[in-house]
């Protein structure tokens, strides 16, 4: 036998090498950063630039905002105090980080973090509705301003197609159902489920079915599933009015029986 086909022989039998997904560590997509070093970090910046008023600092150096007047996309309410607002990335870090920027390198997790070239990117919106999106994609969570779903719908595709970043099949069917069969959709792929040991699986996830009918819910005295007439009443009751006891096991899907 040849030194060639040994050599062969010896690749053939090396250990195959998986290459390893990290956990995700909200640390290792830094911001809030001062790219310009004018003392206003990201955040600052994305309010001054969405405030619908000349915003007010709290000192004389302008660093720091302390009034406005935003829009909340999620909800559709206005706001003037920044305390209320939490600057939201459209497509969550985990989100992306499941979706393939697990494999970025630490300057592009940053710039992605940071992200103030596209409007749709960075976001002011209800710390309160953000906090109850989490890290969840279109097939688990959607604003509970339904008029705003289109739109939100146009931003996370163009955010991930713009950054490479794929999409799961509940994700995909989801939006198309919003944006309709024929629109550009980024690549699909199942979500990774990064760990410390760098194992990947398909995440298993419980999807949403999200349907607009256009109709408008109040906060009134609606608070157990047997009182709501749909799916999106009920996302509506527990994101926007706190009907917690909608989610009795806390996966951010109200109402089993009727958003199965």
């Amino acid at each position: 036998m040849t030194r060639f086909y040994l050599a062969l022989l010896f690749i053939a039998l090396l250990p195959i090498q998986i290459s390893a997904c990290p956990k995700y560590n909200r640390k290792d997509y830094r911001h809030w950063i001062d790219v310009d070093r004018d003392c206003q970090n990201t955040r600052n910046e994305v309010l001054i630039q969405e405030s619908l008023d000349p915003v007010s600092f709290k000192t004389s150096k302008g660093c720091k905002v302390s009034s406005g007047r935003w829009f909340g996309s999620f909800t559709g309410q206005t706001f003037y105090n920044p305390k209320q607002l939490d600057i939201d990335h459209l497509v969550p870090l985990k989100e992306a980080h499941e979706s393939g920027a697990h494999a970025w390198s630490k300057s592009k997790k940053r710039d992605y973090a940071n992200d103030m070239g596209h409007p749709d990117h960075l976001i002011a919106v209800s710390s309160r509705a953000n906090r109850s999106k989490g890290a969840k994609d279109p097939s688990e969570w959607m604003p509970p301003d339904q008029s705003y779903w289109r739109q939100y719908a146009q931003a996370w595709v163009g955010i991930k197609i713009r950054w490479g970043l794929t999409a799961d099949s509940s994700e995909i069917s989801v939006l198309q159902d919003i944006l309709g069969p024929s629109a550009q959709m980024p690549e699909q792929a199942p979500e990774v489920n990064c760990s410390a040991s760098g194992r990947s699986s398909s995440k298993k996830k419980k999807e949403v079915s999200i349907q607009s009918s256009g109709g408008a819910f109040q906060c009134g005295a609606k608070r157990y599933c047997k009182h709501m007439d749909s799916c999106e009443e009920a996302l509506f009751h527990l994101n926007q009015c706190g009907r917690k006891g909608l989610d009795r096991d806390r996966d951010g899907v109200p109402c089993e029986k009727i958003c199965k």
